[in-house]
């Protein structure tokens, strides 16, 4: 498989002062991604909350990304596998031109092609049973146009088909 054209890379951390709900800050980025700029806070900052399923029975992923202004920035596909942390998820870009009953305008819309690949780090000493499933880290990868393949890119990716070019972002990243 051709590994695609990678646009964006990012390190969300776990903000230690989030309250109920897990935050993430991105810490390190690499690469150019237009729509972040939309969901970038006050404080120069991209902040997105870990957020579980809101209904059951219905088919979208157990957990999800939300940004600023109550974007979903995308649903953490594989996230469990079998009932256990997988370490690995993919997803994509909210599809629709607005978002919630407020009719935003979605920054991603016209990246709703894309591709989302994300690394879950989970803190290895961490001692609460929450400590253990809330991951210190996540790492995204943005890959242009990928969406319909995603699925197979996560497959690549946890089997180690990204490692050379994540090591190069990783050391870009700032």
């Amino acid at each position: 498989m051709i590994t695609p054209n990678i646009l964006y890379y990012a390190r969300l951390e776990f903000d230690a002062t989030s309250k109920k709900t897990p935050k993430y800050v991105v810490t390190a980025q690499a690469g150019y991604y237009p729509p972040i700029e939309a969901i970038t806070g006050r404080n120069s900052k991209v902040s997105m909350y870990l957020m579980e399923k809101l209904k059951e029975n219905t088919n979208v992923p157990s957990i999800r990304l939300q940004a600023k202004n109550g974007l979903n920035f995308t649903g953490l596909k594989d996230y469990f596998v079998d009932g256990k942390l997988s370490g690995f998820a993919y997803g994509y870009p909210l599809a629709d031109k607005t978002y919630s009953a407020k009719n935003k305008i979605n920054p991603f819309f016209e990246y709703k092609d894309d591709g989302f690949l994300f690394i879950v780090h989970q803190d290895d000493k961490a001692v609460t049973e929450t400590e253990k499933i809330r991951p210190s880290f996540i790492e995204l990868i943005v890959l242009d146009g990928a969406k319909v393949l995603i699925s197979s890119y996560c497959k690549q990716l946890v089997m180690g088909g990204f490692n050379e070019v994540l090591d190069a972002l990783r050391k870009q990243a700032q």
